[in-house]
């Protein structure tokens, strides 16, 4: 049975944990960069989003740009441990793609992950959607203008 690690109030999160159970041993899914065409590509950031991760998600982000990716779908689907500050940054840095003229879509699928989205980032510069599936669809589908 899965248990769900919840805030109490007055104290602060360090790490959010999703689907947490003690005595089994979760698959680690490490950051990818998947490239598709010659301007779209998508970036798994893997299963544990920490402040020790941004690092390499950036020099991803920094590389795809250098190759010409200007279509950017970022995929949360398998993060199931996160950190809200690590989140935030990551969220700041899809705005300032966004300000330069990325398209940039977002996929995450589980609830907390969304609602922290929700609260803690202004969406306004990129597209949230519950599948990565659906992110490329959306990307794709977009008029070339």
């Amino acid at each position: 049975m899965s248990r769900l690690r919840r805030a109490v109030p007055g104290q602060t999160r360090g790490m959010s944990v999703i689907g947490w159970e003690p005595f089994t041993a979760a698959g680690l899914v490490e950051p990818t960069v998947r490239r598709l065409g010659e301007r779209t590509c998508v970036i798994n950031v893997g299963t544990e989003l920490r402040h020790i991760e941004l690092p390499g998600i950036d020099d991803a982000v920094r590389a795809t740009l250098v190759d010409g990716c200007r279509d950017i779908v970022f995929d949360l689907t398998y993060v199931r441990r996160y950190e809200p500050f690590a989140l935030v940054r990551l969220a700041r840095e899809w705005d300032r793609l966004a300000e330069t003229g990325c398209d940039v879509h977002v996929a995450a699928r589980e609830p907390r992950v969304v609602t922290d989205l929700a609260r803690l980032a202004d969406t306004s510069g990129w597209e949230l959607h519950p599948s990565a599936t659906q992110a490329l669809r959306s990307l794709l589908s977009a008029p070339v203008g």
